[in-house]
Formats: structure tokens, C-alpha cells, sequence
């Protein structure tokens, strides 16, 4: 649905469901995104998300019964390890970015609650937008 950066929430489901750094696994586990399996130390959602216009993957981290960064990934309609390459991953920072600028405005985007940066981790061939909490 959004996302919220006065306090670093991602807000889905129509606003029944709000992840932020108060969220811990059993809270997370009770809601309607938690499909089974370990949530410790990582957990990707199984579906794709809509948030502020954009569908992502998402990856939930949790450390010390917090959630402590989410991964956001632009799901692209028919990627796949086959027709994947560094190009791409390029690419989806680039539409990273600009949808950030678009939600967020300029750079850089530090808040009382953590902070929120587009990356593209070479070594790991991915590009996600994080949000860190504090």
C-alpha cells in the first residue's frame, strides 16, 4: 500500500498490517503474510506487494525479536534466473531510485527511525531499497 517514513512503516493489506521496527516474529507470524517456516533470521514473502504504485518482493529481517531491515525488490513480470543478467539488476536500481525520489524526494532519506537506500550489491547480483530501523 505505502510507505510511511515519519516512522518507517510499510503499511499493506488496506492498512491491517503495518511493518516497522516494533514488529517482532510472533507479531509478524500472526498476520496473514506469514505463510510457515522459520522467520529467523530472514523471512521473503511469498506474494508480491503493491506499495505506492510499484510491486515488490519482500524480504523481512529480524534479530533479537525485532524486525530490523526490509528488502524491497521490483518484481518484474517474467524474470526469471534464465533471462536474468547484470543489466537488469542495473536496471532495477535505476527504477529504484526513481521511485524513491518520487515517494521520498531527494536524497539523502535518514529519519529519526533508521534509513532508507537503494542499492546494487555487485557480489550478490541483487538490487533492493532497504530500510534499516535503528
Amino acid at each position: 500500500m505505502m510507505i510511511d517514513e515519519n516512522f518507517g512503516s510499510i503499511i499493506l493489506e488496506d492498512g491491517k498490517i503495518v511493518l516497522n521496527s516494533n514488529m517482532s516474529p510472533g507479531i509478524f507470524m500472526a498476520t496473514s503474510l506469514y505463510k510457515g517456516g522459520s522467520v529467523e533470521p530472514n523471512y521473503l514473502l511469498k506474494d508480491t506487494h503493491e506499495i505506492n504504485g510499484k510491486e515488490f518482493l519482500i524480504t523481512l529481517y529480524f534479530n533479537n525479536e525485532k524486525l530490523k531491515k526490509i528488502h524491497l525488490s521490483e518484481a518484474i513480470k517474467g524474470l526469471s534466473w534464465d533471462n536474468w543478467s547484470e543489466e537488469v539488476e542495473i536496471n532495477k536500481k535505476k527504477s529504484h531510485d526513481q521511485w524513491l525520489l518520487s515517494v521520498l524526494g531527494n536524497e539523502p532519506y535518514n529519519y529519526s527511525w533508521g534509513n532508507i537506500e537503494s542499492i546494487f550489491d555487485k557480489k550478490g547480483c541483487v538490487s533492493s531499497i532497504i530500510l534499516r530501523y535503528i
